[in-house]
């Protein structure tokens, strides 16, 4: 069992971080292989839609999505994390969702390189309604579901926070994230 958690934030260590460590923390410690990328530290260019990845299903750009393109194969769960800036996920997590542009086949089929993969999904967000971003969630999801066939087992979110005040392992939400993570080995 291997889960790779994805940070999106364009800040490495935030908020976004403490719930997605939480899950892979959860995991690692039922048994589970973790991997946890900051996207932050990562340098991903624009998808230029040459169509080369419809060859092989990589992307041929030489940059750090290089490094996922070798985990996917390998990835039983990935999980997926941004804080919400201006009511959507962030830059950094769009752009590494549409580099997954080399695995959706040139007639739309799904070319995931493993099939029986399932995602968790986490936000973010300053707003203190705790319903505010459920239609980024579902958004996520049912892309995630539509191009890849991969269905969300979990969603996360916790509203009201700050970057000036990192929320801490006591919060519920990420309590639930840890709980939730130990359940994804079975």
């Amino acid at each position: 069992m291997r889960v790779v958690g994805i940070n999106g934030s364009g800040r490495a260590g935030g908020n976004t971080s403490v719930l997605v460590k939480a899950l892979l923390d959860g995991a690692k410690e039922a048994g589970a292989r973790t991997d946890f990328i900051e996207l932050a530290d990562w340098s991903i260019r624009l998808c230029k839609v040459c169509k080369s990845c419809k060859k092989n299903h990589r992307c041929i750009l030489p940059d750090d999505m290089q490094k996922f393109y070798d985990l996917a194969p390998k990835t039983d769960v990935l999980v997926l994390g941004s804080p919400i800036y201006l009511d959507h996920i962030s830059a950094h997590l769009m752009t590494f969702i549409q580099r997954t542009y080399c695995y959706v086949g040139a007639s739309l089929e799904n070319c995931w390189p493993r099939k029986d993969v399932r995602a968790v999904l986490g936000i973010t967000y300053g707003a203190a309604d705790p319903n505010e971003y459920n239609y980024v969630l579902d958004w996520m999801e049912d892309r995630l579901q539509y191009y890849f066939e991969i269905p969300t087992v979990g969603k996360f979110k916790i509203p009201s926070t700050r970057h000036d005040s990192i929320i801490q392992p006591t919060h519920p939400e990420v309590q639930r994230a840890y709980a939730f993570g130990k359940t994804l080995s079975t």
